[in-house]
C-alpha cells in the first residue's frame, strides 16, 4: 500500500511544481501562440498526473469499482497523454515559425493519430483487445496496447526529428538552442515511460516528464531574455556575448565582419506618424534583415543594438560579399515598406568593419570602426 501512496505523492508533487511554472508563465503576460500552446501542454500534463494518481489507487486495490469504471480509469490517463504530446508537437511547430499549422486543415491533419487512438480505445473499452482486468483487479495489457503507445511516442519523436533538423540546417542562429532543447525534450519522457511500463508502481514517468518540461521552460525563458521583444531578434547583451566568443578563434577560410545599420530620418517618422508607426518601421527593418540573411551560406547573427540601430555579425569570404549583403538589406527594407503601404519612405544606411585577428580590437572599437563607415554612407547621400 505504501508504494501506491508514494506513487500518488510523487504525481502530486509534480502537479504542484508544474502548476508553479504554469502560474509564472501566465503571469509573464506573454500572449504568443507558442506560449499559449506550451501552457496548454503543461495543464494537460498536470491532468495526466492527477488521472494517473486516481488510476493507481484503484489498480492497487485501495479503492474498488466495477469493470467498466476500471476500464475508463485506465484509458483516461492515456487520453491525457496523447493530447499532451499533440499539444507539444503543435508548440514545436509554432515556435519554429510554422504558423500554417494553426489552420483548420493542418490542425485536423495533426489530430488524425489522436482520433485513431480514440477509435481503438472505444473498441478496447468493450472488448479484451487492449487489456484484461481479472476479478482480483489484476491488469494485463494485450499486444494492441503497444499500438496505442506508438501514437504519443510518434508525436514526440516526429517533433524531435524536425526540431533537430531545423537546429542544424536553419540559419536562425537565435533559435538554435531552443530547437536543440525541443529535439532533446522527448528523450527523457520516452525512456522513463518505457521504464514505467515495467515498474508500474514506481513514479518514474512523472519525474522524467517534469524534468523535461523544466528544461524546455528554462531554455525558452533564456531565449526570451536574450531576444528583443519588439523585433524578435537578439538584443545588445546577447550580441556582445556572441561577438566576444567569435573574436576568440579565426574562422577557417572566412573573415569576421560587423555590420551596423540604422533607419534614415527615424525621428521624423516618430514625430510625424507616432511611435506606434515608428515601431512598425523597426519591425520591417528587422524583417528585412531576416529575409536578407536567410541563406545558409553565410550564417548571420542578427541583433538590435538600441533605438533604430541594428548590428549583424557575419562570416564572409570577401568584403564584396559583405557589401552585397548590406545592399540586399537596404533593398528589402524599401520593398517590405512599400508592400506594407506605409505613408512614408523607409530607407536604411549600412556600415561595416572587418575584425583583424592579427591586430585585435575590443568590441566598442570594432563598432566605432563600422559606425564610421555608416556615417560615410550618410554623408555621401
Amino acid at each position: 500500500m505504501g508504494d501506491y501512496f508514494n506513487y500518488v505523492l510523487a504525481n502530486l508533487a509534480c502537479v504542484v511544481f508544474m502548476g508553479t511554472v504554469t502560474f509564472t508563465l501566465e503571469k509573464s503576460g506573454d500572449k504568443q501562440s507558442s506560449t499559449i500552446y506550451l501552457l496548454r501542454m503543461m495543464r494537460m500534463l498536470m491532468l495526466y498526473f492527477l488521472s494517473d494518481s486516481v488510476w493507481i489507487l484503484f489498480e492497487g486495490g485501495i479503492f474498488t469499482c466495477n469493470k467498466l469504471t476500471m476500464n475508463l480509469l485506465t484509458i483516461v490517463p492515456y487520453i491525457c497523454l496523447v493530447i499532451t504530446t499533440r499539444l507539444y508537437y503543435l508548440y514545436c511547430e509554432i515556435a519554429q515559425g510554422n504558423t500554417k499549422i494553426l489552420s483548420p486543415q493542418e490542425k485536423l491533419k495533426t489530430a488524425i493519430p489522436f482520433y485513431c487512438a480514440i477509435v481503438i480505445l472505444i473498441i478496447g473499452l468493450f472488448t479484451d483487445y487492449l487489456f484484461v482486468i481479472d476479478e482480483t483487479g489484476y491488469l494485463e495489457y494485450r499486444p494492441l496496447y503497444a499500438v496505442l503507445l506508438v501514437i504519443p511516442f510518434g508525436y514526440l519523436i516526429y517533433a524531435s526529428v524536425k526540431a533537430f533538423r531545423r537546429a542544424f540546417t536553419s540559419n536562425r542562429y537565435y533559435d538554435h538552442s531552443l530547437y536543440v532543447a525541443m529535439g532533446l525534450f522527448p528523450l527523457t519522457p520516452i525512456l522513463c515511460g518505457l521504464m514505467q511500463a515495467v515498474f508500474l508502481t514506481v513514479p518514474i514517468l512523472c519525474y522524467g516528464a517534469t524534468s523535461a518540461v523544466l528544461f524546455l521552460y528554462i531554455t525558452s525563458t533564456e531565449n526570451r531574455i536574450s531576444t528583443d521583444p519588439l523585433t524578435q531578434i537578439y538584443n545588445r547583451q546577447e550580441m556582445q556575448r556572441y561577438l566576444a566568443s567569435k573574436m576568440k578563434s579565426r574562422p577557417q577560410g572566412m573573415d569576421l565582419y560587423l555590420l551596423i545599420m540604422d533607419v534614415d530620418h527615424f525621428k521624423d517618422i516618430n514625430d510625424t506618424y507616432g511611435h506606434i508607426e515608428g515601431d512598425k518601421a523597426l519591425v520591417r527593418m528587422a524583417d528585412a534583415m531576416k529575409l536578407s540573411c536567410a541563406d545558409a551560406k553565410n550564417r548571420a547573427f542578427l541583433s538590435r543594438f538600441g533605438g533604430d540601430e541594428f548590428i549583424i555579425i557575419m562570416e564572409a569570404e570577401s568584403e564584396e560579399q559583405v557589401k552585397e549583403k548590406g545592399e540586399l538589406i537596404r533593398e528589402n527594407v524599401t520593398k517590405l515598406n512599400e508592400e506594407a503601404g506605409a505613408p512614408y519612405e523607409l530607407k536604411a544606411c549600412v556600415g561595416y568593419a572587418k575584425y583583424d585577428y592579427d591586430n585585435p580590437v575590443n568590441i566598442p572599437q570594432l563598432i566605432t570602426m563600422a559606425d564610421e563607415k555608416l556615417y560615410e554612407m550618410k554623408n555621401r547621400r
